[in-house]
């Protein structure tokens, strides 16, 4: 992965993730996280690994396969990698970048910091897997 600066083409405003929370809630995850390019093909995310890391997608697109089933085509301003920390679990899907992704990245210590001090994102997050959730079930 190639690291960039937090500011580097980072605009809150037009990332849908982080425009409906605070200023001073996004200014702390950017302070948090790290912003990362992921090539297209490559695979951050592996089925049954540890849960050790949480992206917000910046760019790009990402997949998150079930075995043969594409479970999530992952875009702009959505998270990958939040099931398993908020599960506290083991990943239990594949994402491989279908289109060159630039994330903000945050470590499990400091996402799960964050959602505790910070309501508005720990919202989103729940909103967020919640929804997933619904879509699994919908799947099954």
């Amino acid at each position: 992965m190639r690291f960039r600066s937090h500011h580097e083409r980072l605009d809150p405003e037009t990332v849908p993730g982080l425009a409906q929370l605070s200023a001073e809630t996004v200014k702390h995850l950017l302070d948090a996280g790290r912003v990362v390019h992921i090539p297209e093909g490559w695979t951050p995310i592996r089925a049954h690994e540890p849960s050790d890391e949480a992206y917000l997608l910046l760019e790009g697109r990402v997949e998150v396969v079930d075995g043969e089933d594409t479970l999530a085509d992952v875009r702009h301003g959505e998270f990958v990698g939040e099931m398993g920390l908020v599960d506290r679990s083991l990943r239990n899907a594949r994402v491989t970048v279908v289109q060159p992704a630039l994330a903000l990245a945050w470590p499990r210590d400091d996402f799960q910091r964050l959602r505790g001090d910070f309501p508005d994102f720990d919202r989103l997050v729940r909103e967020t897997t919640a929804e997933r959730r619904r879509q699994n079930g919908n799947r099954a």
